[in-house]
């Protein structure tokens, strides 16, 4: 049984990488209408800003999560992905040098069996036996040793 869910970490992205991805956005959506309008394509051009405003806005809500049941860890990148990491496979989790907007935010494969969830910031790595994990987390120390310490309960039953 996995019983109740407990919320470990959770991280979104900082105020000012919001305002640096919504300043060029803005500027692109911008430029894309200040050429349509001579262009006599408005419509299609307008169509065009709203896909890229929403996808936008998606963006700029990402949070990454960390939650853990009795048997199972479950790193979300929300709204996107969600994956469950029987706690009995985690090897290790310990602090990492901070990501940046050169990682890229959300869901990214990192190279060599490497999967990041990352909004930016502080970061844990969690070791598996079959991939490696980049996770963003506000607290990188307490966030590691919650999620070694649940693999420890399950371990010790």
């Amino acid at each position: 049984m996995n019983g109740t869910s407990t919320l470990i970490s959770e991280a979104r992205i900082s105020r000012g990488s919001q305002k640096v991805i919504a300043s060029v956005v803005g500027l692109l959506c911008f430029f894309i209408i200040a050429t349509a309008i001579p262009s006599g394509v408005l419509l299609i051009s307008g169509g065009l800003v709203a896909v890229i405003a929403l996808l936008t806005v998606s963006v700029l809500r990402i949070r990454v999560t960390v939650e853990a049941t009795e048997q199972i860890l479950t790193v979300r990148c929300r709204p996107f992905y969600s994956k469950t990491i029987p706690l009995e496979d985690i090897v290790e989790a310990s602090p990492s040098p901070p990501s940046s907007m050169t990682e890229g935010f959300g869901v990214r494969y990192l190279g060599s069996r490497t999967w990041g969830l990352l909004v930016g910031g502080p970061a844990i790595v969690l070791e598996t036996p079959k991939r490696t994990w980049l996770i963003s987390t506000p607290d990188p120390e307490t966030t590691a040793a919650a999620v070694l310490a649940h693999a420890s309960k399950l371990r010790d039953r």
